[in-house]
């Protein structure tokens, strides 16, 4: 089996590995068909430990990157609903579901977290074994390269969630790259009355349009047309997806005084806040983390299936296992306006599966 592992700074590599063998009961083993990278993975490539140090260590060495990833299920182990040839979508989080947190449902917040791909194998990589109760079928007619998409879509399900979106919301989306452009569109279906998309890439403006958003502009322009637009109040909730401190600020400036502004975009920097102008204003800051398997996740996928979140117009590349790192992780540092959401298919073109053949494969 053929694996995208990663050794150490801007150190991926393809390897052969051996076979994965037979999943542990409640688990299953995948084919995977399609497995996306975005911007954590862009951080992990950049800034990661030697891979005996963690975070990036797994259980036998260096790590098989990939947190967005759809396959077929070739086998399951014990105690397994799942069955043979079903497609699914993959959550990722590996959760105790014992501690505080998992009690509550805040499976994100896990005291041990883990997630595939980030502490444990992912999937760049032909074949895969992950737990079975964060696989979710879908149908057969939503493409595998589009259910890959499943998870950045339950995160921007899980930022609207927790935004209390009112209906006829004016909304503003800071940074139009995935996340953003996934935000705008499920921030509409969820009542926004308008939806403001604020990004410097020409092309990706034209895209947020073309996805729904009523009005798509540079940040430099963006204040005097939110002040247009809402008679100088300002958004009802601002999403931060563009993960710098500048476009932080930029989020809460353009919240109106009661409004809410969302964090989700991945940064670590600070802050400055001038705290009796945030008293004053009783603006809210809400930090959304990431999604669940039993809400958002489930949510996204039937998002997904139905059409009504386009992502087809966000994937910019589909690409082999072999070219991950030359098309993938160093195209999108070399040229990131250029490339949007790469996909990589490990084991190439998808075809339609056919639960007799992977019985008789697997």
């Amino acid at each position: 089996m053929r694996a995208a592992r990663m050794y150490g700074r801007r150190d991926l590599r393809v390897v052969d590995l051996p076979e994965l063998g037979s999943p542990p009961p409640g688990w299953v083993r995948l084919r995977v068909e399609a497995c996306g990278i975005c911007g954590t993975d862009l951080e992990v490539y950049l800034n990661a430990p030697r891979s005996d140090e963690p975070p990036l260590s797994a259980a036998d060495g260096p790590l098989t990157m990939g947190h967005e990833p759809a396959g077929v299920v070739v086998e399951t182990g014990p105690d397994v609903d799942l069955q043979v040839g079903q497609r699914v979508a993959v959550e990722g989080h590996l959760f105790c579901d014992t501690c505080f947190w998992c009690r509550r449902g805040d499976y994100a917040l896990c005291a041990t977290l883990r997630s595939t791909g980030q502490g444990a194998d992912g999937g760049l990589a032909e074949e895969m074994l992950v737990p079975a109760r964060i696989c979710l079928p879908y149908a057969d007619t939503l493409a595998p390269e589009h259910a890959a998409l499943a998870e950045p879509t339950s995160v921007a399900c899980r930022a609207v969630r927790r935004a209390r979106l009112e209906p006829g919301s004016t909304v503003v989306v800071v940074g139009g790259g995935s996340i953003g452009l996934l935000l705008s569109q499920v921030a509409r279906l969820r009542g926004a009355g308008q939806v403001v998309v604020v990004e410097p890439v020409k092309r990706r403006r034209e895209l947020a349009t073309c996805l729904g958003a009523d009005l798509a502009v540079a940040p430099e322009d963006a204040g005097q047309a939110l002040a247009d637009l809402t008679e100088g109040v300002g958004a009802d909730v601002a999403f931060e997806a563009g993960g710098r401190p500048e476009t932080v600020r930029r989020a809460l400036e353009w919240t109106r005084k009661g409004g809410r502004t969302v964090l989700l975009g991945v940064t670590n920097g600070t802050l400055e806040l001038d705290l009796l102008s945030f008293l004053l204003s009783e603006k809210e800051l809400v930090a959304s983390l990431s999604h669940t398997y039993d809400v958002d996740f489930p949510e996204a996928v039937r998002l997904l299936e139905t059409g009504q979140v386009q992502v087809e117009p966000l994937i910019s590349d589909r690409i082999s296992l072999d070219q991950v790192v030359t098309h993938g992780f160093e195209a999108l540092l070399a040229e990131p306006d250029a490339h949007l959401k790469v996909v990589v298919l490990p084991n190439g073109p998808v075809e339609p599966a056919r639960a007799a053949d992977l019985e008789a494969t697997g």
